[in-house]
């Protein structure tokens, strides 16, 4: 064993004596106790020195030491973690219902082409339909015009001609109450205007040309079942547009009394 000289043995205890650790019992190394314990404590109340200053900060910052944060949930990771939306996408989505607008519309079947025959079944149903029925029924059903089924109006006129147009045009006081209109010759007699005390309205002043021409054409062709060529029938097609259809119209037409 190394042993530790006399003098680091005096120094200790002279040390532990200024801290007041230790009484100083008078014994010491030869005369310079006095002159070492005065030293020492002049040391001791000019403060401590680095090394314990060190030695404090050190321990010190061991119980300053704050704990571990708690690991974040597992949904605020994937939060964290998760891959972002790309700028670009933000366009696409602004646009994506103005495209479905238009696809939309580019889908859309184009609509129904404005015959004379549709035209003319629009017309009957708004002006014609309260007094001839929507089948033309008339008086034989729950009407109170006269029947247009069945062929009764083709009897009343055989031809689509300028007296059938004019009877939709002008109505019953038009020709007169108490005169005979269509065929004289009509199978059971002729019609008289007004007889049947549901007089026709004129609907000239609501109409134009070519809305009469049409519900003219459904009656006769479509309610009254009347047979045509095809030859007959693009011929009418040809006056009706020249008359002036083929375009949008609204109002109605009217049927014979």
């Amino acid at each position: 064993m190394t042993e530790v000289p006399e003098y680091l043995l005096e120094r200790s205890r002279q040390r532990r004596i200024a801290l007041g650790v230790l009484e100083d019992d008078g014994s010491g190394a030869g005369g310079a106790a006095a002159p070492a314990a005065a030293a020492t404590a002049e040391t001791a109340a000019a403060g401590p020195s680095q090394a314990q200053m060190i030695a404090a900060a050190k321990e010190a910052a061991k119980l300053e030491v704050e704990p571990e944060a708690p690991a974040d949930p597992t949904w605020v990771v994937a939060a964290q973690t998760r891959h972002r939306i790309p700028i670009w996408v933000l366009p696409v989505l602004f646009c994506l219902p103005l495209w479905a607008f238009v696809y939309v519309k580019l889908t859309e079947p184009p609509p129904e082409p404005i015959t004379a025959i549709n035209e003319g079944a629009a017309t009957y149903a708004v002006r014609c339909a309260s007094c001839h029925v929507g089948d033309g029924s008339g008086s034989d059903g729950s009407g109170v015009g006269r029947p247009l089924w069945n062929g009764e109006v083709l009897l009343t006129f055989p031809s689509l001609d300028d007296s059938f147009i004019e009877w939709l045009a002008v109505g019953s006081e038009g020709i007169g109450l108490g005169q005979s209109y269509g065929d004289p010759n009509r199978p059971g007699g002729t019609h008289i205007s007004g007889e049947t005390g549901s007089n026709m309205p004129a609907f000239g002043e609501v109409l134009n040309e070519h809305q009469i021409y049409s519900v003219a054409r459904y009656v006769r062709e479509v309610i009254g079942g009347e047979d045509i060529s095809d030859e007959v029938a693009a011929e009418r097609d040809a006056e009706w547009e020249h008359l002036g259809g083929g375009a949008v119209t609204g109002g109605g037409g009217g049927g014979g009394h």
